[in-house]
């Protein structure tokens, strides 16, 4: 890239300023803090001393002793960057006016412009192409993400969640489970175990919502996702464990949508009970889009079943230190930040791996990418 291509520093934080604000990299927090750091180093004009080794200490507070040739985290975490960064300049950034990408082969982003100026924004939109009788393909992403198996396949970037191994695999059913089974055994007192249930026809709505839901709760660190299959809604099996949750998709006729409840499976108490128009779920595309709102409104910890179990005086230990954390994180007071490290200190080494910040000095310049 030539210096005469490259917009003021002004241009280029307004650029990296609304990557970091968008819907789309709001749940990945490791990936915007990658990013953020990238681009400050290339503005502060130290981009060329941008290696594996830096990043994985600085950003991913790994030990001074972290050999990036030997441990892929951070080529992994680049090539997820660099496929959600397409994802937003074919959707929700398709009008800005500087594009910013991450070359393969290098960690120093570079800049180019997508349109002269905001007149000429209208015309920069491609032409959208008839859909085709039968195509199933998601018309709103690029070819490479277009069909349903590839969108649930990048929903590991769409959500965030700290690895628990160097790699991921793209195998998402089979993930799906192990990642249940791994959870039910290690934190069966600690996290709510989510049950997803739908009704059939395997091909109905109902069942496409809850399958991306179930998809999506298996890349949640708040809850543990058990394994599940769309059904035909019979009745729960009994248990005493007081955080189990069933959340039921069924799908309406009149008037035509979803009703999506969550209850506790112990006290049969309904904390959810929503009905979605079926004129929000015309596509795929849309049935993703709201399956996806939902996670992300049940399953934080200001959520729903947080919420209940908060007020039902039922939450563990290691729950409240997740709100407790995340009210820092997202607060920045004294306060907050005594209460956070003060809960974390009496957690488990397993259990603050769970976490998604957890208070070190070398973490701390983190916090303040929200």
């Amino acid at each position: 890239m030539q210096n005469c291509d490259r917009p003021d520093d002004h241009a280029i934080r307004q650029s990296l300023n609304s990557i970091l604000s968008s819907a789309l990299f709001s749940r990945s927090e490791r990936l915007r803090a990658f990013l953020k750091y990238v681009v400050d180093k290339e503005i502060e004009g130290t981009g060329h001393q941008l290696k594996g080794y830096t990043i994985g200490i600085d950003v991913f507070d790994r030990p001074q002793a972290f050999n990036a040739d030997s441990d892929p985290l951070v080529r992994v975490h680049a090539g997820k960057l660099r496929k959600l960064l397409a994802t937003y300049y074919a959707t929700e950034g398709a009008l800005d006016e500087w594009r910013i990408d991450i070359p393969k082969g290098t960690y120093v982003p570079e800049y180019r412009r997508q349109r002269v100026s905001p007149d000429t924004a209208t015309s920069a939109r491609p032409p959208v192409q008839p859909r085709r009788a039968g195509n199933r393909r998601f018309s709103w992403l690029p070819a490479p993400l277009s069909s349903p198996l590839a969108v649930l396949s990048v929903l590991p970037l769409l959500i965030f969640v700290p690895l628990t191994s160097t790699a991921m695999s793209v195998n998402i059913p089979a993930q799906t489970r192990l990642h249940g089974a791994v959870l039910e055994r290690r934190f069966a007192d600690d996290l709510p175990k989510i049950t997803v249930r739908a009704q059939w026809p395997r091909t109905g709505k109902a069942a496409q919502f809850a399958d991306a839901l179930r998809t999506a709760s298996s890349h949640y660190p708040t809850v543990a996702a058990m394994p599940g299959k769309v059904s035909r809604l019979q009745a729960s099996p009994t248990t005493t464990y007081p955080l189990a949750f069933t959340i039921s998709v069924v799908e309406q006729e009149s008037p035509a949508g979803l009703r999506v409840l969550i209850s506790n499976d112990v006290s049969s108490d309904t904390l959810y009970d929503r009905f979605i128009d079926g004129s929000k779920l015309a596509s795929e595309a849309d049935v993703l889009y709201e399956s996806l709102s939902f996670a992300t409104k049940i399953l934080s910890t200001d959520g729903d079943i947080f919420r209940y179990a908060s007020e039902a005086d039922i939450d563990s230990p290691l729950m409240k230190c997740m709100t407790m954390t995340d009210a820092y994180r997202y607060q920045q007071t004294r306060e907050t930040f005594q209460k956070a490290k003060t809960c974390q200190e009496k957690l488990s080494v397993e259990h603050r791996q769970k976490l998604k910040f957890v208070i070190s000095a070398g973490a701390l310049p983190l916090t303040l990418i929200r």
